[in-house]
């Protein structure tokens, strides 16, 4: 309830600015993952490229430097969505290592591939930080494993909490 009421606060005046951000980065997401669903004699299949789920994850990455930027009352565009270039080895090796691991854990069973993906969560975040620049993407990985020790049950709840605003 603290970070919604955090959030509420912050965003009050800036509401049209963040949407406009969303539904551009949501709009990218939908177009692209859309593309790869197609209705083939009665049943949906879905084919991804390598391409598109970096381009995928860039796009998260920029909206995380964007709503980074936002929180720290920095100046901000709509570039910024797509502001990844200067550190492409690094967000491309997180992506596909955290891509890996996920797939790892889920062929072990759903529920532990769910719970590490909840503790990857701000692994675009914390690309995003200018605080965390110097680490590698092993490390980051880590880093977000280690900040979400002890809240991932938080983050499920709070994701849960959003299910009306999703539909």
């Amino acid at each position: 309830q603290e970070i919604k009421t955090f959030a509420k606060e912050k965003i009050k005046n800036h509401i049209w600015e963040l949407l406009i951000a969303a539904f551009v980065t949501n709009f990218i997401t939908q177009f692209t993952i859309g593309s790869g669903i197609k209705y083939v004699d009665g049943e949906f299949t879905a084919s991804y490229s390598i391409p598109v789920g970096v381009f995928l994850y860039f796009v998260t990455v920029g909206f995380a430097l964007y709503m980074r930027k936002f929180l720290n009352d920095e100046e901000r565009n709509l570039k910024d969505l797509f502001n990844y270039s200067s550190d492409f080895v690094r967000c491309l090796l997180s992506n596909i290592l955290q891509s890996i691991f996920i797939a790892l854990w889920t062929l072990l069973l759903i529920v532990p591939g769910i719970i590490k993906a909840i503790g990857y969560t701000l692994t675009p975040l914390l690309l995003a930080s200018d605080k965390y620049k110097d680490l590698d993407p092993m490390q980051i990985i880590k880093k977000s494993q280690e900040i979400m020790n002890g809240h991932k049950m938080d983050y499920f709840v709070l994701q849960l909490s959003f299910i009306g605003w999703h539909l």
